[in-house]
């Protein structure tokens, strides 16, 4: 059901019960207007689900300025909603408590660790609203279509993600032989392991044998 008041499931998130059946979240921030053009946006509200789209967190958000427009056709809020709302810092702290999932920040930005992929609409945006970061390799990213109540654009969210997710794609291995002499006999570790004036004297054929991919299919999350 769509979230219409303040939950959080604290004793989960405090106790770790989602750590060991959930390795992603779904978030999603709806936003009023601020400013004398009313084009800045506030966060006003947010929701967090997990994969078995059981509501974690939902909360309405005190904006950092005065609001202009409620934007109330699209959000549904109104003045009342926020008047007793979760502070913004607060927000960022239990939200914090739910992505990091206990891991190390050093271990968050180097290959993730125990922290949860985050999943949603448009998220750089979200986070930028939210005035927080979460790293590039933790993020699992759809394209915001149409208004929805929060808490069903984060089900949107996790169906697509976990429907891409549960696809067994098969993995094509680069040709590990290189007829170039200068390059026959060496490692394969991308162009980071070769000097400029070698990369300068190889063909476009030899580049792209050496180039290595920065894309992961959201399949791998799975394996």
């Amino acid at each position: 059901m769509p979230c219409t008041e303040s939950q959080v499931d604290m004793s989960a998130v405090n106790n770790g019960h989602y750590s060991t059946s959930t390795k992603a979240v779904a978030i999603d921030c709806e936003m009023v207007g601020g400013g004398s053009d009313c084009s800045h946006d506030l966060c006003a509200r947010v929701c967090v689900i997990d994969e078995d789209e059981n509501l974690i967190f939902h909360s309405y958000v005190q904006p950092q300025i005065p609001v202009s427009d409620y934007r109330y056709e699209v959000t549904g809020i109104t003045e009342e909603h926020l008047r007793d709302a979760m502070p913004l810092k607060e927000v960022q702290e239990t939200l914090q408590q739910i992505l990091h999932n206990g891991e190390s920040i050093g271990r968050i930005r180097l290959d993730g660790g125990n922290a949860r992929l985050l999943v949603g609409h448009d998220l750089e945006h979200d986070l930028d609203c939210l005035r927080m970061n979460y790293p590039d390799h933790l993020l699992r990213y759809d394209i915001q279509s149409g208004v929805h109540d929060p808490f069903v654009d984060c089900v949107s969210a996790m169906r697509l993600y976990k429907r891409m997710r549960s696809q067994d794609h098969h993995v094509e291995e680069l040709p590990t032989s290189v007829s170039a002499p200068h390059l026959q006999n060496s490692t394969t570790n991308g162009y980071d392991s070769w000097k400029p004036k070698e990369l300068e004297s190889m063909t476009p054929d030899e580049l792209f044998q050496i180039s290595k991919s920065n894309y992961r299919c959201w399949c791998l999350d799975s394996r």
